[in-house]
């Protein structure tokens, strides 16, 4: 029973392996079995892998914080007229992570959405340094950078709660 676990991983990403085109590095990335932020969070929750639940979890979570991340990504390279570097893509993905595991933690809380949405945002403190950082090795005004693209990280935290209580409070509540 115990060789099942490893073989059925090792089968879904020889599967996973003949969906992916080309340009399929996306798709790899989204799919990472072994992507141990995401499975760090799950667990937090008490999901065991293997169950349901637990690959409900890390997809869910792989879909918003994706979207989230390449939301960003894209207006970022489009306003520095190039692709952005490895280090850098790195700092973004760790802060929009953060974000995104931020926000779903102050999500059931019950006070005013915008201030959960401000409270996660500042609890990625460190990430969002990281992200300075870089800006900073560009040549560029980290604070500057910051402050301009403030409003889009709030918006998703704010997405992220909601979406967060409508999940715990089930429809139409």
């Amino acid at each position: 029973m115990r060789v099942l676990g490893p073989l059925v991983s090792v089968l879904s990403v020889g599967l996973l392996a003949g969906c992916v085109g080309d340009d399929g590095g996306s798709v790899v990335k989204a799919i990472d079995l072994n992507a141990y932020q995401e499975d760090a969070h799950c667990k937090s929750l008490l999901l065991q892998p293997g169950e349901l639940v637990y690959a409900q979890c890390r997809l869910a979570m792989s879909q918003t914080y994706l979207k989230n991340y390449n939301a960003r990504r894209a207006v970022i390279e489009a306003e520095m007229g190039t692709t952005i570097s490895e280090g850098f893509e790195q700092a973004l993905r760790a802060d929009a992570f953060c974000n995104y595991d931020e926000a779903m933690k102050v999500a059931p809380n019950a006070f005013d959405e915008a201030v959960a949405a401000n409270l996660a945002y500042a609890n990625c403190d460190t990430t969002r340094a990281a992200i300075e950082q870089e800006v900073s090795a560009l040549g560029r005004d980290p604070m500057t950078f910051t402050m301009a693209e403030q409003p889009t990280v709030l918006k998703h935290n704010l997405q992220t709660i909601r979406d967060t209580k409508a999940v715990i409070n089930g429809p139409g509540a």
